[in-house]
């Protein structure tokens, strides 16, 4: 059959349909792949290691500490009880499992399986981290040129204690050289 024939013959209309819902099926397919392209990713943590989140916490103490009244010149030290722990996504099975023994007696067993959720990456298979904890800190030194002055030691403290959320035994205030 000709193409002149189809055009002019009785299915001219159920062709016209056709070759329009293939332009919009072809429509469709192109603009999801464009909105796939405008999605977010998802934001996926930064993997930031204990030293250089110790690193960014002395600097940004250090840089608040220095704008207190009579404190001068400071350094900051922070020691840490232990590294940035992972929380990983977890999948749960629980399963009941119900016997008779031979007495008669029902007896009840609940069994939880607990695994972590693992992914394809670009980098290979990982565990699906959901949340970082903190370091736990130890301790806080501050050498300061303001040290001398009472006034300005308890302000560091307690800036300090109430920043960071530890106790001020903590937390020791020097004067520099």
């Amino acid at each position: 059959m000709d193409f002149k024939k189809l055009i002019n013959s009785k299915y001219k209309y159920v062709v016209l349909i056709a070759i329009v819902g293939i332009f919009l099926i072809f429509l469709s397919t192109t603009n999801s792949k464009k909105e796939n392209l405008k999605k977010p990713k998802t934001e996926k943590l930064e993997k930031q290691t204990s030293e250089e989140y110790v690193e960014q916490l002395e600097k940004k103490l250090n840089n608040i500490i220095s704008k207190i009244k009579g404190v001068g010149r400071s350094e900051v030290l922070i020691t840490i009880e232990n590294g940035i722990e992972n929380i990983y996504a977890n999948s749960e099975k629980k399963a009941t499992n119900s016997n008779e023994n031979v007495s008669g007696k029902m007896s009840t067993r609940n069994d939880t399986q607990k695994d972590v959720v693992v992914i394809d990456t670009h980098e290979g298979k990982q565990a699906l981290v959901v949340t970082q904890k903190e370091p736990t800190i130890k301790g806080v030194l501050i050498v300061c040129d303001g040290a001398d002055n009472v006034s300005v030691v308890e302000k560091v403290t307690d800036a300090v204690s109430k920043s960071l959320n530890i106790k001020k035994n903590r937390l020791s205030v020097v004067k520099g050289v």
